[in-house]
């Protein structure tokens, strides 16, 4: 639902309900969320469900829900990619009086992160040879030039 606003019309306070799909677990988007979320001063949590979606329920002001919600895109964030957000707009029941991001088991969350890591660092180094081959080619190429005098 990129781009969408529910709160189209709405005043007042409001829960969103959401559910992120994408790279979104292990790389950070539950501590990035809560941030933002308590930065508009949302109430609420964020937590990783088992099928790899990560879930959020937040209750503030339209405007501050609203501007989370675009927030939660993550579209500045290089290891977070968010594909899609599911959302629902709900009447608020007050049950929360700070917003936090809840953790499960930490063995396996830091197994798991470590794994991402390991993949992410592998992608980095693949790259960098990508540049450096590249780069070889390009200097190459010059030094081609500076022999002949630029009239090849």
């Amino acid at each position: 639902m990129d781009g969408e606003n529910p709160f189209s019309g709405q005043t007042g306070v409001w829960r969103l309900a959401g559910i992120a799909r994408g790279r979104v677990q292990g790389v950070g988007y539950r501590g990035y969320l809560a941030g933002r979320a308590a930065a508009r001063g949302l109430a609420g949590y964020v937590q990783n469900l088992p099928d790899g979606t990560v879930e959020f329920v937040a209750e503030g002001e339209v405007g501050d829900l609203a501007a989370f919600l675009e927030e939660a895109w993550a579209r500045d964030e290089p290891v977070i990619g968010v594909g899609e957000i599911a959302v629902s707009v709900i009447e608020p029941t007050g049950e929360f009086n700070r917003f936090e991001a809840r953790f499960g088991d930490r063995q396996e969350e830091f197994f798991r992160r470590s794994g991402l890591a390991l993949d992410l660092l592998k992608e980095i180094l693949k790259t960098e040879g990508e540049m450096l081959a590249e780069q070889r080619r390009t200097n190459a190429l010059l030094e081609a030039l500076l022999r002949t005098g630029g009239t090849e």
